[in-house]
């Protein structure tokens, strides 16, 4: 019996993933692949966000000049993902069609932005019997909620509504839902998903170059380093300053916070506005982003991680990679959603408050804190990595197909 083919539709390209949902689903797609699954990825993504080079060969680029990009006649934040449905389903929808294989067994939909281009898809004869499979890697209507709320959007209500009721429909759609932690797997249940499986997020394993770390050594001339990893998500810039505020002074004079990725650059900008400018380009490095070989190097070392995230749904990876470095880490409990069997580890300090934050990286900082903690050997690490954390995933979509 051949294997089962599957297409996985996503709205951003999978050939470099950098943030949590490309890492996740290029993580979803490896998983695949392990078990034999022939497997074909296509993104339709915003067109002005990635380099040729990020692209993969079936990927569809939504251009901002095209009307469906407009949402009331404007480029209104925080709607491009659901607007991107459209697109696929009515402007992309030939492009895509014609490039399928002749024979699919699975749409696997990452997030339920696509739904609508799937659904199209599924009313020809040649689909018609592919089984769809719906990762949820968050409630997603929430989250818009509080997004537009912080930034005060006009017509967010609507856009809400419709977010809620296209997720609702993409559980009752599929044959299997996916979800990242327990709470949002009994959400999917209520919402009417037919199957549902937790398959929680996970990360790979890294090793540091000996040769980039000591260039980051150089460059960096700390003797410790805690260490922040984002993209520039607005609420990863919030988490930042609610968790240390705008003051770094409490950080001892020897040693750096380290920001990794995109959000480094708008913190900068935002720190570089108040009154302590000085002080904080003594104490702040923001690297942008940089290799892996470079993440890499940093992540070796790092002394401590700090994951202040305050907001949000489902669970993080960045909590996953901070987890398995054996390191000390600072974060909140939102931070640790999906991972509360690791509280009461050792190495991992709660600290729900802007204050508490800050005083507990103080103290993971100060000379009598032990660099590297004498952590016991943990089997519950190795099932942070991704291959792990999937491993069931492929099998219970094999079967899903075999029943069919």
């Amino acid at each position: 019996m051949s294997r089962p083919s599957v297409v996985m539709f996503t709205t951003y390209p999978l050939r470099t993933p950098r943030h949590g949902g490309q890492l996740r689903a290029r993580a979803l797609l490896d998983a695949y692949q392990r078990q034999g699954f022939s497997v074909r990825s296509v993104a339709v993504y915003d067109g002005g966000a990635y380099r040729p080079e990020q692209v993969g060969d079936f990927d569809v680029a939504f251009p901002a000049d095209d009307s469906r990009w407009f949402l009331k006649g404007r480029n209104m934040v925080g709607t491009s993902d659901l607007r991107s449905g459209d697109f696929a389903a009515t402007g992309a929808y030939e492009q895509i069609s014609q490039s399928l294989p002749s024979r699919v067994d699975v749409f696997h939909l990452e997030q339920p932005w696509l739904l609508p281009l799937v659904k199209r898809l599924m009313q020809t004869p040649q689909f018609a019997r592919t089984r769809v499979v719906y990762g949820s890697q968050n409630i997603e209507a929430p989250l818009r909620e509080a997004m537009f709320r912080t930034l005060k959007v006009e017509d967010g209500a609507e856009v809400v509504a419709r977010v809620a009721e296209l997720e609702r429909e993409a559980c009752r759609f599929a044959s299997l839902s996916l979800a990242v932690v327990h709470d949002d797997l009994a959400t999917l249940v209520r919402s009417g998903a037919q199957q549902v499986m937790h398959a929680p997020n996970g990360i790979s394993s890294w090793q540091g170059r000996p040769e980039v770390i000591a260039a980051w050594q150089t460059r960096l001339a700390a003797r410790r380093i805690a260490l922040f990893i984002g993209s520039a998500h607005p609420p990863n810039i919030d988490g930042f300053f609610r968790g240390m505020g705008d003051a770094m002074g409490f950080v001892p004079p020897d040693c750096k916070i380290v920001i990794g990725g995109g959000v480094g650059s708008e913190i900068l900008r935002l720190l570089r506005q108040g009154r302590y400018t000085v002080l904080n380009g003594s104490r702040v490095e923001a690297t942008g982003e940089v290799s892996d070989d470079d993440l890499a190097a940093l992540k070796t070392l790092a002394s401590v991680f700090l994951l202040p995230i305050f907001d949000g749904g489902g669970s993080n990876i960045k909590t996953a990679e901070a987890l398995y470095s054996r390191k000390r880490v600072v974060a909140t409990g939102t931070a640790l959603r999906g991972f509360e069997g690791f509280l009461g580890s050792p190495e991992i300090v709660r600290a729900d408050t802007g204050e508490d934050f800050r005083e507990a990286v103080r103290l993971a900082l100060v000379p009598s804190t032990p660099l590297v903690p004498a952590l016991p050997a943990d089997p519950r690490r190795e099932k942070l990595l991704w291959e792990n954390c999937l491993a069931e995933v492929p099998l219970a979509v094999e079967k899903l197909v075999a029943a069919s």
